[in-house]
C-alpha cells in the first residue's frame, strides 16, 4: 500500500473517532451542567476545552455555553470541531475510495453532507440534543458499516489503529482534567473516599454526578454499573477506564487493540511503535490502581499521553514516511 493511502486510512479513523468524542462529552457537559450550580458553568466548559485540548485555540471571551458549543460544533476554522473533523474524515476516505467498502464511504459522505446542510445555530439553540444524538449514532454506524464490509487488510488496520490511538488518548485527558478538577474541590484528604455510603445516607452528590459524567462521556457508565453496583468510588472509576481489559473504551484496551494491528502490519518484524505500545500496556497491565495513585496519577496519565504521542511519530516513521504536518500534527501532538 502507498504510504500517503495509508496515512489517509490512519487519519480517517483518528477523525470519525475524534467527532464522535467531541459529540458526547458536549453532550454530556450539557446534561450535567442543567442540574449545576450557576458558578461550574464556566469551569466545566474551560474543563472539557482541555480535555479536547482546544483551550488555546478557543482563545479570549467568555466561557458561556453557546458560544463554547458553537466552538466545538460548528466552527470550521476549530480544526478539532466536530464539523472540521467528519469533513476532513470524509475528504481522507474520499481519497481511498478504492481502498473502502461503498457502503463505508456513503455512510461518511451523508453525514458530512447532513452536517453541512443543517442549520446548526438554529439546531444548537433549539434541539442540541438531537443534534449531539445524530452524530453519535452515525458514527457509530459507520464504525459498523466499517467492521462489515471490509476485509481485514491493511486498510481495516490502518483505520482501527488510528481510531483506538485517538481513543486512548482522549480517555486519558478525560481521567486527567476531571481527576485534577475533582481533587480542587474534595481536598487532599478526601481525594479516594469511597462515594457510595455518603450518596446512600442522602450526603453531597456533587461528587457522584461528577464521577457519573465521566463514566457517559466514556459511554461507560452501564458497564460500571452491571460491574461496581452502586459504588462510585473514585478509585475504582479510574481503574475501570484506564485497567479494565474488556472494556473498548478502556485505555488498556485500546493499547493492546493497537499492538494486534501493529503486529499484523508488520508481519512479525521488529517495530519501534510495537515496542512503545508494548511498554506502555505492560505499566497498566502490571499495575494495581493504587500504586497508580501512589506514584501521583496526574504524572502517570502525563507519561502514557506522552508514550502515545511518540507512538504516533514512530507509525509516521516507519509507515508514511514523513511527520505529518499543518493542522494534522498540532492536533495530534498538542
Amino acid at each position: 500500500m502507498l504510504a500517503r493511502l495509508a496515512e489517509n486510512l490512519f487519519w480517517a479513523g483518528r477523525y470519525m473517532e475524534r467527532a464522535e468524542d467531541t459529540a458526547r462529552m458536549v453532550d454530556v457537559t450539557y446534561h450535567t451542567l442543567l442540574e449545576s450550580p450557576y458558578g461550574e458553568v464556566s469551569k466545566s466548559w474551560e474543563q472539557l476545552l482541555e480535555v479536547l485540548h482546544l483551550r488555546a485555540g478557543f482563545g479570549d471571551g467568555p466561557l458561556d455555553r453557546d458560544r463554547v458549543v458553537r466552538f466545538l460544533v460548528a466552527e470550521r476554522s476549530n480544526p478539532g470541531s466536530i464539523t472540521s473533523s467528519v469533513a476532513k474524515a470524509r475528504e481522507n476516505t474520499r481519497s481511498v475510495r478504492e481502498l473502502v467498502s461503498t457502503e463505508l464511504w456513503e455512510h461518511i459522505n451523508d453525514l458530512h453532507l447532513a452536517l453541512s446542510s443543517r442549520d446548526l445555530s438554529r439546531d444548537l439553540a433549539d434541539q442540541p440534543y438531537e443534534l449531539f444524538a445524530s452524530v453519535r449514532k452515525a458514527s457509530m454506524t459507520i464504525y459498523g458499516v466499517a467492521s462489515e464490509t471490509m476485509p481485514r487488510d491493511d486498510g481495516w488496520r490502518f483505520m482501527a489503529l488510528g481510531r483506538l490511538l485517538e481513543r486512548a488518548q482522549m480517555i486519558c485527558r478525560l481521567i486527567d482534567v476531571r481527576y485534577s478538577q475533582l481533587e480542587d474541590l474534595a481536598g487532599p484528604s478526601q481525594r479516594l473516599a469511597p462515594l457510595g455510603a455518603e450518596i446512600a445516607q442522602g450526603a453531597d452528590r456533587t461528587d457522584f454526578h461528577h464521577w457519573m459524567a465521566v463514566l457517559k462521556s466514556a459511554s461507560a457508565f452501564e458497564a460500571y454499573r452491571r460491574r461496581y453496583r452502586s459504588s462510585m468510588d473514585p478509585a475504582d472509576v479510574v481503574e475501570f477506564l484506564l485497567l479494565d481489559p474488556d472494556l473498548p473504551r478502556s485505555v488498556l484496551f485500546c493499547l493492546t487493540g493497537s499492538m494486534h494491528q501493529l503486529e499484523a502490519l508488520r508481519e512479525g518484524r521488529p517495530s519501534r511503535a510495537a515496542r512503545q505500545l508494548g511498554l506502555a500496556a505492560s505499566a497498566l497491565r502490571y499495575r494495581d490502581v493504587s500504586e497508580l495513585f501512589d506514584v501521583g496519577l496526574h504524572e502517570f496519565l502525563g507519561q502514557v499521553q506522552s508514550e502515545l504521542g511518540q507512538v504516533a511519530e514512530s507509525v509516521a516513521d516507519e509507515f508514511f514516511r514523513h511527520q505529518p504536518s499543518g493542522a494534522m500534527h498540532a492536533i495530534a501532538t498538542a
